[in-house]
């Protein structure tokens, strides 16, 4: 997913992206939940 190392200049765009890392793994993570178990009750 990419590592500890933020290349950018300035917070703002550093939050940003580890914003979008963070969403890409839990989009990633909940694929891979609904495959295991597809209807959860």
């Amino acid at each position: 997913m990419g590592g500890t190392l933020v290349r950018t200049i300035g917070i703002a765009r550093a939050k940003a992206k580890i914003g979008m890392k963070n969403l890409a793994f839990n989009m990633r993570r909940l694929a891979q939940l609904r495959r295991i178990n597809p209807c959860p009750v």
